[in-house]
């Protein structure tokens, strides 16, 4: 492996805007017989992915609820453990799902799916876990339950488990019962813990600081999901009692808006990729909800927010309502209604040139991955860096070009039968601060992909 090349191919800011003006809609279908049962989407990894929900038929009239995995093609039932329920909750880009399941004797355990089978990973001393998050690296963050003293019934608790199996309880601001709701890849945990009084904060957790309450706009908030750098979205509730989509940084929470352009309307972030692009859902003058997306702007803060639904293509059949997951190559997941059927969707950024991720998480002292999209399928890409920008003719290709002064190759890789890649990657801890330039070129087709500038984290 290139020594120079891993010396400055590191990421902790990602300069490339992802933004797309315009998607491909799919369909993942549904594992029901039953058309008017409800398909859910969760989340999407950088293998565009997808984890979600899917209503099946029960016994007699009664509706069962079962987690699945999307490949981009095949859509697979997530089993549990006990032939019952199997909630959906996160996945990570190693097709790695969590959620929670029956287990018999009316016990809830958080499960992980991968390769095909379900594995039971419950924790405490009582019959119920649940798990909400797993980043790259295997930490799950969920909850478990146990008798607290001075409390009369079980609590909530707050929990990070490790790869290994060893979990810790995060604690609370002196209350009983807490929920995690996302953990990102350095092991920052978002959720809400209950202070002496009872009263619910929402909070960021890591092993050095504790828990620290994130504040609100003017009521209760929940956080729902954290980038690489700490950025945290979710909803929070306003003067007027109405949540709104928020996004947090570093002690201060600013109002992202909805769809209404006033007030009287509601919304809530649901995903953050490492590029600052954020998808939830936001309320139009109406009231109705739609999917929605905000898109950090070059100076600072955000662009008002955009309704998915217009950069589909018109006439889909598709109404989008909700965009709970964006990976880091700018594809978004969501639920919307076709054709009357609740379905879970992908949307797919329509590309004049090729993208790559940067390597994710792109942490020094971890394993990271290069994904990459919209290439020839089949065509062998280049994997060039460097350290400064240029215009570097490609050989054999007349009148395209490279945006890097003396480039370097990395390595040579394939892309697959849908046009992705993907390169895997250890960074040294000594790696930390440096910057590069990287793109692909696919000398097939004689393209490039869209620059990407990186620092290691």
């Amino acid at each position: 492996m290139n020594n120079a090349f891993l010396c400055v191919l590191g990421i902790a800011s990602l300069t490339t805007p992802l933004f797309a003006q315009s998607y491909s809609i799919e369909n993942i279908g549904t594992l029901s017989s039953n058309p008017t049962q409800p398909v859910r989407a969760l989340g999407i990894n950088n293998r565009g992915h997808v984890h979600g929900e899917n209503n099946l038929p029960g016994a007699g009239s009664a509706v069962k609820i079962n987690g699945f995995f999307w490949d981009g093609h095949t859509q697979v039932k997530i089993q549990p453990v006990s032939p019952a329920l199997a909630f959906g909750g996160a996945i990570n880009d190693s097709d790695q799902c969590v959620g929670y399941m029956s287990a018999g004797g009316g016990a809830l355990h958080q499960y992980v799916w991968e390769s095909g089978v379900t594995h039971d990973i419950h924790l405490g001393p009582l019959n119920f876990s649940r798990a909400y998050d797993i980043n790259s690296s295997g930490y799950i963050a969920g909850i478990t339950s146990e008798f607290i003293p001075g409390y009369i019934t079980s609590q909530f608790r707050p929990i990070l488990r490790d790869p290994s199996g060893s979990w810790t309880d995060l604690g609370t601001f002196g209350g009983g019962s807490g929920f995690t709701r996302a953990v990102n890849d350095h092991q920052h945990v978002i959720g809400t813990a209950r202070d002496a009084s009872e009263n619910s904060h929402p909070f960021l957790w890591s092993a050095g600081t504790g828990m620290i309450a994130l504040g609100s706009l003017a009521g209760a908030t929940a956080p729902y999901a954290i980038d690489d750098y700490d950025r945290i979205v979710g909803l929070s509730a306003d003067s007027a009692g109405l949540y709104q989509p928020f996004f947090w940084q570093a002690g201060a929470m600013l109002d992202l808006g909805t769809l209404s352009g006033g007030a009287g309307a509601e919304g809530m972030a649901r995903d953050i990729n490492n590029h600052g692009v954020i998808v939830g859902n936001a309320d139009d003058a109406a009231g109705a909800e739609h999917a929605t997306i905000w898109s950090p702007l070059p100076g600072g803060g955000y662009s008002a927010p955009v309704e998915l639904e217009t950069l589909i293509p018109s006439g889909s059949g598709w109404t989008l309502f909700d965009a709970a997951g964006i990976n880091e190559l700018g594809e978004i997941t969501g639920t919307g209604w076709l054709n009357g059927n609740k379905r879970a969707f992908r949307l797919t950024p329509v590309l004049s040139q090729a993208r790559l991720s940067g390597l994710q998480p792109g942490i020094s002292g971890q394993a990271s991955s290069l994904f990459g999209m919209g290439f020839t399928p089949g065509a062998p890409i280049f994997i060039a860096y460097g350290v400064s920008s240029g215009q570097t003719p490609v050989p054999g290709c007349l009148g395209s070009f490279a945006g890097i002064a003396a480039p370097q190759i990395f390595t040579v890789l394939a892309a697959d039968a849908d046009g992705r890649l993907e390169l895997p990657v250890f960074l040294p801890v000594s790696l930390m601060g440096l910057t590069v330039l990287v793109q692909g070129v696919d000398p097939l087709n004689c393209g490039v992909s869209k620059l990407l500038t990186q620092t290691f984290q």
